[in-house]
């Protein structure tokens, strides 16, 4: 796996799903896994993965344990040589994983 994106989420669902769809529209010619961690939301945001997303790695926390802390645990569960953090509401324009 050459990149893992690592996205920290909390209550951000309707960002959320515009970032994930903007990196999948992306046709980044790199190998990448997406990492969302889910710091305790309550607003449907795991729910939305699993529905839309299946293939994310998906890692919901019980409670929001901060954002530096969620980023840790969502590395230590990556398996890219590179890693990409992103803000649930990032929207990823063109080629911009490839660059």
């Amino acid at each position: 796996m050459e990149l893992s994106v690592i996205i920290v989420n909390w209550n951000s669902k309707d960002y959320l799903q515009k970032c994930m769809a903007s990196i999948l529209s992306s046709n980044s010619k790199v190998r990448y896994e997406i990492v969302v961690i889910d710091n305790g939301s309550f607003d449907g945001s795991g729910e939305m993965l699993k529905q839309y997303y299946p293939h994310v790695k998906f890692i919901q926390n019980d409670k929001n344990v901060g954002f530096a802390k969620a980023n840790n645990i969502a590395f230590k569960d990556s398996s890219g040589s590179h890693v990409l953090f992103l803000n649930p509401d990032t929207e990823i324009i063109d080629s911009a994983i490839d660059i």
